[in-house]
């Protein structure tokens, strides 16, 4: 659905969109380059920490901009929130297979762990290997699912789109933005206005 919508309420409802994105390209790119290179495996927990508290503050700033923003922007900022509970999500099953794998590894310590058939008699801790793995997969899906979903939301904010269906979650009042219609640029919904054609192309 387009929106009526001024200059200023297209770009601020772009930036917790970009917040977000730099959030997952920062801490799940360049940091977790940095820690495997010079780091511990299990310091790579400090990724979802780093990434949970900018989560964080997105959702504290949607509380924020649902009072002193309008209705457009605040609704994008509420969408960047729960798309950062799908990495929320991710993050707690991943944190928790290690958990699993670490009171597992207590009762039956060494129980995971291979020779390396070496002189030094060494071996390989194939439990944490095979562990930090799963996690990992789960995050990066879930990295990826929300990285592509948030850059079509900043391509929506800067046309004025947003799904009228989050109004169910952030109820629109009489100040609310003016609905325009669903354009072509969009997913169409049976029953909705259509935008005219000419009004889309002015907002192009």
């Amino acid at each position: 659905m387009h929106y009526q919508v001024t200059d200023h309420e297209l770009h601020a409802a772009k930036t917790p969109h970009h917040i977000f994105n730099i959030n997952i390209i920062l801490t799940h790119l360049f940091f977790s380059m940095i820690v495997l290179e010079i780091g511990q495996t299990f310091e790579l927990l400090l990724i979802p920490l780093i990434s949970s508290l900018v989560i964080a503050t997105i959702y504290f700033k949607a509380k924020k901009k649902a009072k002193t923003e309008t209705w457009f922007v605040a609704s994008h900022w509420l969408l960047a929130w729960r798309r950062g509970r799908i990495l929320l999500f991710s993050y707690a099953l991943a944190i928790g297979m290690i958990l699993v794998y670490l009171l597992i590894d207590s009762i039956f310590p060494g129980g995971f762990s291979m020779n390396d058939f070496s002189t030094e008699g060494t071996k390989t801790n194939l439990g944490e290997i095979i562990t930090i793995r799963f996690a990992a997969v789960v995050i990066f899906v879930a990295v990826l699912l929300t990285f592509m979903q948030t850059g079509i939301s900043v391509y929506d904010a800067g046309k004025g789109i947003q799904d009228p269906k989050i109004a169910k979650l952030l109820p629109r009042d009489d100040n609310a933005n003016i609905e325009l219609g669903e354009g072509d640029d969009e997913v169409q919904h049976q029953g909705v206005k259509s935008m005219d054609k000419n009004t889309t192309e002015k907002s192009e």
